[in-house]
């Protein structure tokens, strides 16, 4: 039954997960490009590192999209069809979720593994001082937990919410801008700055987002 609906699930996202594979590979290359514009000499390790250093705030945001996708092109088949193809197996509903999440889940592995030969792929190009290192697997393994995390958080919303998760989304998002603007209003936006660290720090639920995701580091 799971390899069924793992089928289901990569025929439903298979381009939007193409697209993903495709950009995670190129990401690192592409970035290191466009801000040194060559590859062949050997550049100082500040540089390297800066270059890098954006590779990582690009490579969160793209896990997020990663883990969102995934949830939404399988929540939106199954909604077109109202559910019937869920309905019609011979499983209850609860156990038909955790195959989808289960599924959702185990193709998060395609855009991490492109992300880990586009890592490899850039570090063969480029000269790295013996001052620093590369990290591609730590790399892979924060883009797949930072994928899993967007995805567990996004896949809870929408499949107890239904169809009142997007608006769920926009009234928390409204929420917080509202409550910035007031908090800065009266001086105690470090309150919020207080919040925030605590969910992007460990042992905070968010902390994979606010760690270093570096592919060269010392």
């Amino acid at each position: 039954m799971f390899r069924q609906v793992l089928y289901t699930q990569l025929k439903w996202s298979r381009l939007a997960l193409a697209l993903l594979s495709v950009l995670a590979f190129l990401m690192p290359a592409g970035l290191w490009r466009a801000v040194q514009g060559s590859y062949g000499r050997l550049y100082p390790a500040l540089e390297v590192v800066s270059a890098f250093s954006m590779l990582g705030y690009a490579l969160a945001l793209l896990a997020f999209f990663v883990g969102f996708i995934l949830v939404a092109t399988g929540w939106q088949a199954d909604a077109t069809t109202r559910h019937v193809y869920a309905l019609s197996l011979p499983i209850p509903w609860s156990r038909y979720v955790a195959l989808r999440f289960g599924a959702g889940a185990v193709l998060l592995a395609v855009p991490t593994v492109a992300l880990f030969l586009g890592s490899l792929l850039v570090l063969s190009l480029i000269t790295i001082p013996d001052s620093l290192q590369a990290y591609p697997v730590t790399l892979a393994a924060r883009f797949l937990l930072g994928s899993f995390v967007a995805y567990a958080g996004v896949f809870a919303l929408q499949y107890i919410s239904g169809k009142r998760a997007a608006h769920l989304l926009l009234v928390a998002l409204l929420a917080f801008t509202l409550t910035l603007v007031v908090l800065e209003l009266l001086g105690q936006e470090a309150r919020l700055f207080a919040v925030l660290r605590a969910l992007l720090q460990p042992p905070g639920p968010l902390a994979v987002f606010g760690a270093e995701w570096s592919l060269i580091d010392v």
